[in-house]
This record gives C-alpha cells, structure tokens and sequence, in this order.
C-alpha cells in the first residue's frame, strides 16, 4: 500500500532533491509559490514523497543528492496521511495569496491606520504576528508605542 512520507533536505535543495528523486520514478509533492519571480518552498527543507512500503526500494533515496534524510519519530518513518496532503494542495493556493501579501509590508514603511480610534494616524510597519496581526509604531504623547492590528486595518503609504 503506498503512503506519503516526509523528507528532510539539505538547505536549500528541496528543487535539487525533487528533481532528482522524480527522475529517479518516485512520486514527489513539493509545495511551492512563486512570489516576485522566485521560487519559494512552502515547507523549507521538506518533501512529500509516496512509496509503497512492500515493493518500492528505498535505499537510493537517502544517497541522493540533496536529501538530508526521512523524518523519522524513533524508529518509525513518519508517516503523511492523504488527508493531509490533499489539504495542503487545496490549501496551496490560498496559502501562496498570504505569502505575497506578507510581502507587502518591509520594517520601517509608514501605514496609515484606517479603522478604530486611531483612524488616519500614520505609524511605522514593525513586523507580522499570527493570525493575520501585524505590529506597528504609533507615536502617542511624543513616545512611540507598540499596537497590534489585524493586517487589513491598515493601509501602507
């Protein structure tokens, strides 16, 4: 029966490993986006690849170049269930849209906040949070002070 497992490259070779392990006819998911002309892993230093664990060889997978190794819990390969692949591919393109937009906003650029009390107040763009929160400077009684906003209350300059 085949499954999908996890791979672990060496840095910045998950390109080099998918090629090579696809030209060597093993199934591989390598999530990525293309955002401002380059390529960019969606799981840094990580593959899918499908193997069927009673006919497949493995042993050329970790000889190969790029390939760090499997990821492994002890002694047992971990193990990616299909639902779980399957969500990332539906997901992939959403989670492509969030990696552009994060790249949006760079430390240091003046946004403009459009919602709440502070609305029209210019602040200075710290950093990205989770879940769609971001950081900025808004300089109140001559002090600056760090506010969390959701990312689309704001507005860059």
């Amino acid at each position: 029966m085949k499954n999908w497992y996890l791979i672990q490259t060496k840095p910045q070779q998950e390109q080099i490993s998918a090629q090579n392990l696809s030209n060597q006819n093993y199934t591989i998911f390598y999530p990525k986006a293309i955002i401002k002309g380059k390529t960019v892993p969606l799981f840094p230093r990580y593959l899918f690849i499908e193997l069927d664990d009673k006919s497949q060889n493995w042993t050329p997978i970790r000889s190969t170049k790029g390939v760090a190794n499997f990821v492994r819990f002890g002694l047992t390969f971990a193990k990616v269930p299909n639902k779980i692949i399957n969500m990332i591919r539906i997901q992939q393109q959403q989670t492509i849209e969030k990696m552009i937009n994060i790249c949006s906003h760079q430390k240091g650029d003046v946004v403009e906040i459009q919602t709440g009390a502070f609305k029209g107040q210019q602040a200075i763009f710290q950093n990205y949070n989770s879940n769609d929160r971001i950081a900025i400077l808004l300089k109140i009684i001559g002090q600056h002070q760090e506010i969390v906003l959701n990312e689309n209350e704001v507005l860059a300059i």
